[in-house]
């Protein structure tokens, strides 16, 4: 019989890890926004906070759950959606004049926008308090940030997991890279993949550019959905990259026979603009912000400051996490190990 105690030993023992192990990249404003927009809780001064504590609730629980051996959360920089709008004007204009938020707690879009901005100000204040990487840059959307450390880190045999609702990170899921999707709680990985987009990852791409993206105010070919695009290109489903000539070559070839055929050949150029919109395949950063982006990969995170963090909750009063600070910030103390 195997002795219990070596069976204990077995089990505890685990490797040394080192800091880019496993890199969990948080896409900052996605999951603030989420959070902003269904928490209504209030500090006592009357002010809604709920983009804050949601932000960090959800911070401790992917640390607990997930396991890192860092974590970078990527901002937007200011001005981050030009670039894509220069190619398309409609890009994300859907959300310029709408409330994030629709419980009655602003009166209006410029009120809800002056809290957002005030959260998110102190949000980094209590960031800066944790052994995190903080990365935002200029005219650079965070998605471009997130897709180039995740698969450039994959690339090296690293894992990282990207914490996003926004599934245009799907397109690069592969051995090393995986989304947790925080609403459903799963991570979706290389193997699990199909379950939620049906095509490939590889194809994921060319799919959406087709059938369009209403979250970012994308349209697509007129009529034509996932499914009905599958049944005439089932190529989609494999695991090879389709080129798009090969979509607009099989259309002019049928155009004839279904009407698919001609509203592809009719829409062409918006299925070549959401291409260069969508794509996360390829980076989109100059060579200078890819040399600082690996850069600030290199530096060692800030240490954990106990204190200044439980000052700012001290101050803030914000209960849900006071009541057991000191617990709460225990789940950090593993990064910093290096």
């Amino acid at each position: 019989m195997t002795d219990i105690k070596e069976l204990v030993k077995k089990v505890s023992k685990k490797e040394p890890r080192k800091r880019n192990d496993h890199v969990l990249l948080i896409d900052s404003m996605n999951t603030f926004i989420r959070s902003f927009s269904i928490i209504k809780a209030m500090n006592p001064q009357g002010e809604h906070i709920g983009g804050l504590i949601g932000f960090l609730k959800s911070l401790g629980f992917m640390m607990r759950t997930i396991e890192p051996t860092r974590i970078i959360c990527v901002f937007d920089g200011k001005g981050s959606s030009i670039n894509r709008r220069n190619a398309n004007p409609n890009y994300k204009a859907n959300r310029d004049n709408m409330k994030v938020t629709n419980w009655g707690m602003f009166d209006s879009r410029e009120e809800e926008r002056a809290s957002m901005s005030e959260q998110i100000r102190r949000l980094i204040d209590y960031l800066e308090c944790l052994p995190v990487s903080l990365i935002s840059m200029e005219k650079v959307e965070a998605d471009d940030v997130i897709s180039f450390i995740a698969q450039g880190l994959a690339s090296t045999g690293k894992t990282c997991t990207i914490a996003s609702s926004d599934k245009d990170f799907l397109q690069i899921v592969q051995p090393g890279v995986q989304v947790y999707a925080p609403i459903k709680k799963v991570t979706i990985t290389h193997e699990n993949v199909k379950d939620h987009i049906t095509v490939s990852p590889v194809n994921y791409l060319l799919t959406k550019a087709l059938t369009g993206d209403k979250s970012d105010n994308l349209q697509g070919v007129k009529g034509v959905g996932t499914k009905t695009l599958i049944k005439e290109y089932p190529e989609l489903l494999g695991n090879k990259k389709v080129d798009p000539k090969v979509i607009l070559e099989k259309a002019e070839e049928k155009i004839d026979e279904k009407k698919i055929f001609s509203r592809i050949i009719h829409d062409w150029d918006i299925v070549e603009q959401n291409i260069n919109i969508m794509n996360l395949q390829q980076t989109r950063l100059d060579l200078n912000e890819r040399n600082h982006i690996i850069e600030k990969l290199k530096e060692f995170p800030p240490p954990l400051s106990t204190g200044l963090f439980t000052y700012l909750m001290d101050k803030d009063k914000i209960e849900t996490i006071t009541k057991n600070t000191q617990g709460w910030l225990e789940l950090f103390r593993p990064l910093t190990i290096n």
